[in-house]
């Protein structure tokens, strides 16, 4: 294809229902040198996408779908384990970033200031220091579980606060 012909428009209306889900073979998945998600569904082009998985959650692995920097979605595929293996990799990238979860194994400090939480905390992938601007973005699930999400929607997991050291239970639980 010659690329010039390609329309490259993240604005793009997307294909018609009657075509969704789109077919794997009908597109091509790739991310640039800044890590930018693009598709190609025919003529079209989309660019600073999200890949998202789809219903049923049962089934999450068997739709995907792309949204685009507003939200909205401009395309779906069924079944993307079927995609082309560059296509494949350049999805499973996005996904990855998506829904990138570290484990927070120790609190080192909570501080507050004028209503922002700085949390810096030790997590399975290393140190890492984040923001949490409103207490609603700390979710206390079941059996002692807590899902953080920070300023820049970074999720980070208390999987047992329990398990924790005392002095990062009582930080914890300080803000909770």
């Amino acid at each position: 294809m010659n690329e010039q012909s390609v329309e490259k428009n993240s604005d793009a209306s997307p294909p018609p229902q009657e075509e969704w889900p789109i077919a794997p073979e009908r597109m091509k998945l790739w991310a640039d040198a800044f890590g930018v998600l693009h598709l190609r569904v025919g003529e079209t082009e989309y660019a600073h996408l999200w890949a998202r998985h789809a219903f049923p959650l049962s089934g999450k692995a068997d739709y995907v779908s792309f949204l685009d920097e507003k939200g909205n979605e401009v395309a779906m595929v069924a079944h993307p384990h079927k995609l082309d293996k560059e296509s494949r990799r350049a999805l499973d990238a996005a996904l990855e970033r998506m829904y990138y979860v570290a484990k927070v194994l120790r609190v080192d400090s909570l501080t507050e200031t004028m209503g922002v939480t700085h949390w810096q905390v030790q997590t399975d992938r290393g140190y890492a220091s984040f923001e949490v601007v409103d207490s609603q973005q700390i979710r206390k699930l079941p059996r002692g579980r807590y899902m953080i999400a920070d300023v820049d929607g970074n999720r980070f997991e208390i999987e047992d606060l329990g398990g924790l050291d005392v002095r990062s239970q009582a930080l914890v639980q300080s803000e909770v």
